[in-house]
């Protein structure tokens, strides 16, 4: 029989049963979320453990409700090939519940035991079991995986954990699948459970086609997965054929061209920054009109300036007298 370790108090641990009893074992090196086997205990040591049962069931409640904790999901987290699976996860990572959201899920789940598995343990069986009932066959597959939390942020890493499992179990097996893992919405559980398919599967077809989730129901997640890959694929296409028709556009115009018009704006930028300085130059004044301009006499000032008299022409030869008339004479 197995048991999981609820907690860990003072040297003990409080395991829980698959009878659903609650039994309190000296702590050897154990972690709170262990599956252990557990011997069946001999009549006289069930006399002996039954005070201690009741004791650790005390024991538990007193601590915080550990199997209550242990009992309540954390996380949502499905996986779709065309069996489409969702199992509850506590926040040990420990499945405690599961769903078949198909008839072919449900012959998935038959042949295998999930409870109180580490999620990548779970994960990597289911996988094992859709490859044995021969659902990869052919053309290989898809297999998708959602994880869904209050905790975006753990959702993504769980996401990303069980990505890796799930390759790793394939490669091991020689298995050719695509395999792609996201996190998303809590609310999304309640939506994709109303329609009859799980979360990852309604992402795919509402968040990611953008399409009425009512009209694939039916749809096996490997035609809705290459439906998804021919869009991606077409809008790839238009990237690329406007990028190549940018490049076209760029090289007809021609960068030499480009750079000659910044040339010339740059020199116009250049001439209209001289002509500013041109207009904002400080115009230098002589001493002398500055002092005049500031109140200040000039250094000559009450100084009379002799004018020079023009010279007179010099003339050696003295000018004739008139002679006077003379009386008497005629």
């Amino acid at each position: 029989m197995k048991a999981t370790v609820l907690e860990l108090k003072d040297g003990y641990a409080a395991i829980l049963q698959e009878d659903g009893t609650i039994v309190k074992i000296k702590n050897t090196n154990l972690e709170v979320g262990d599956v252990m086997d557990m011997k069946e205990l001999a009549p006289r040591k069930k006399r002996r453990f039954s005070a201690i049962v009741a004791a650790a069931a005390m024991f538990v409640m007193m601590i915080g409700g550990g199997a209550y904790t242990y009992a309540t999901p954390s996380y949502y987290v499905s996986m779709d090939v065309n069996p489409g699976i969702l199992m509850e996860v506590n926040m040990f990572e420990r499945v405690i519940g599961i769903e078949a959201a198909n008839e072919d899920a449900q012959e998935v789940l038959e042949g295998i035991d999930l409870k109180n598995k580490n999620i990548e343990e779970a994960m990597a069986l289911a996988v094992e079991r859709v490859n044995e009932l021969g659902y990869f066959d052919g053309e290989g597959g898809n297999i998708l995986i959602a994880a869904t939390g209050k905790n975006v942020e753990k959702a993504e890493r769980l996401a990303g954990k069980l990505q890796s499992a799930v390759e790793t179990e394939i490669a091991e097996n020689g298995v050719e699948a695509e395999v792609a893992a996201e996190a998303i919405g809590y609310e999304m559980v309640q939506e994709a459970k109303a329609m009859g398919m799980t979360p990852g599967k309604y992402n795919i077809i509402v968040n990611l086609l953008g399409k009425d989730a009512r009209d694939y129901v039916d749809t096996p997640v490997r035609d809705i997965m290459k439906e998804f890959t021919a869009t991606k694929g077409a809008q790839g296409r238009e990237r690329a054929e406007e990028a190549s028709e940018n490049a076209q556009n760029q090289k007809e115009n021609g960068k030499p061209a480009e750079n000659a018009q910044l040339k010339e704006q740059n020199a116009a930028g250049k001439a209209n920054q001289a002509e500013n300085k041109e207009r904002n130059a400080v115009v230098e004044i002589p001493a002398s009109e500055n002092k005049s301009q500031n109140g200040e006499a000039p250094e000559n000032y009450g100084t009379e300036e002799k004018s020079e008299e023009p010279e007179m022409p010099v003339n050696s030869e003295a000018p004739e007298k008139p002679e006077l008339p003379v009386e008497g004479r005629p």
